[in-house]
């Protein structure tokens, strides 16, 4: 039997949809036929794993959302993520303990914010959508010029995922927060050291705000650096969680299980009571 010497490309339907496969010496590939995105990508070893896994067949729901995912194309992140997964195929039946498995491989972030834009596809399009393009090398060497201080490396992947959102369309990331830019945060850090909220400290950056004066911010001069709530008017600023990757893995982990909903008017996204 012959091996693979070069790509072999075939059209399929799904769910009465066109898509082209790709096969190659290292797995597969799928996008919608016409489509210019980025295709998903998976490795013969994950590939091996799914099918020793024998999942259930998908509802027609289930299918339609994964035909919709694939349509929007796959991000870097989700490139990435599935780049390392199959560095362990052991690990690739069960995405939700990628975070935790990878740890070691310094790709956490990167891996939680691949599952990140998988859900948003799925569940809040519009905000997707509303999301700036990843900053530039640029973008992150003027905020680290701006704070005088080198950018820890999970806020260097956060911002080169999105750089801020667009503030025209209603939606906040989690909870109010909305999701700063490097520039946003560079002019809130400058105004918040001038003219510091009781308690500010100066080892503090913000990465969210609610446009209310109040900050999510990471705490640079902290060991682990957590992540604290500042708030107007409050002298203490609780930590709220040990790390932005550890805030981020709850948040991710919350949304896959249905935790969140969202507001369609006011554009919040709380957890359910």
């Amino acid at each position: 039997m012959q091996q693979f010497t070069r790509e072999l490309t075939r059209e399929i339907a799904v769910g009465g949809e066109r898509l082209v496969l790709t096969l190659t010496k290292d797995g597969l590939s799928v996008r919608p036929v016409g489509g210019r995105r980025p295709p998903f990508t998976m490795s013969w070893q994950a590939c091996l794993c799914a099918c020793v896994a024998n999942a259930a067949e998908p509802s027609p729901e289930q299918l339609l959302q994964t035909l919709k995912a694939i349509h929007a194309g796959a991000s870097k992140f989700v490139e990435k993520a599935t780049e390392v997964v199959s560095d362990k195929p052991e690990e690739a039946p069960n995405p939700a303990a990628l975070s935790t498995a990878l740890a070691s491989a310094g790709d956490t972030t990167m891996v939680l914010l691949a599952r990140l834009d998988r859900w948003l596809i799925l569940h809040r399009e519009r905000f997707e959508q509303a999301l700036r393009p990843g900053a530039t090398a640029a973008d992150c060497d003027a905020l680290t010029a701006a704070i005088g201080k080198p950018l820890p490396e999970e806020l260097r992947v956060l911002l080169t995922w999105h750089n801020g959102q667009n503030p025209e369309v209603p939606g906040a990331f989690e909870g109010n927060w909305f999701l700063m830019s490097t520039e946003e945060i560079a002019v809130a850090k400058n105004e918040l050291d001038a003219q510091p909220h009781d308690g500010w400290h100066s080892d503090w950056l913000p990465l969210f705000d609610d446009d209310n004066g109040n900050y999510f911010c990471l705490d640079l001069g902290s060991p682990g650096l957590p992540m604290r709530e500042c708030w107007r008017g409050r002298a203490d600023h609780p930590q709220v969680a040990p790390s932005f990757t550890a805030w981020l893995e709850t948040f991710v982990n919350a949304l896959e299980r249905g935790s969140y909903v969202e507001d369609s008017e006011r554009g919040s996204l709380m957890l359910r009571s």
